[in-house]
C-alpha cells in the first residue's frame, strides 16, 4: 500500500501503532502559506482517545511537532513540511501473536 500520493502537492505519510512516532511530509506547499496553529491543535485532538466508539484504551496526548518547513513567523517556507506525532504508550507486546 503506497505512503505517498499526490501530484502537485505529495503528502507522505509514516509510522505505525507502535513505532515511536507518526508524522507526514508535505511537499510542495508555496512559501508564505500562514498555518492556523489553534486550529491545526484543534483538529488533531479529534483523534484523542476517548473520543469516537471502538477506540484505543490508550491515554496519549496529541502533540505535534513541526520538524521542517515552516518559519519562525508560523509561513511556509517552500522546503517540505515535516510533523510528527510521537506516540507515548508504547506496548509492542500487546502485537507479539502477529
Amino acid at each position: 500500500m503506497p505512503s505517498t500520493f499526490g501530484t502537485t502537492l505529495r503528502v507522505t505519510v509514516f509510522g505505525q501503532s507502535h513505532s515511536k512516532a507518526i508524522g507526514c511530509v508535505l511537499d510542495g506547499l508555496p512559501s508564505g502559506l500562514h498555518l492556523d496553529m489553534d486550529a491545526l491543535t484543534h483538529f488533531i485532538a479529534r483523534r484523542t482517545p476517548g473520543s469516537f466508539s471502538g477506540d484505543t484504551p490508550r491515554h496519549e496526548r496529541d502533540s505535534f511537532h513541526i520538524l521542517s518547513g515552516l518559519t519562525s513567523k508560523g509561513t511556509t517556507c517552500g522546503a517540505p513540511l515535516a510533523a510528527i506525532i510521537e506516540n507515548t504508550d508504547v506496548r509492542t507486546g500487546d502485537y507479539n501473536y502477529l
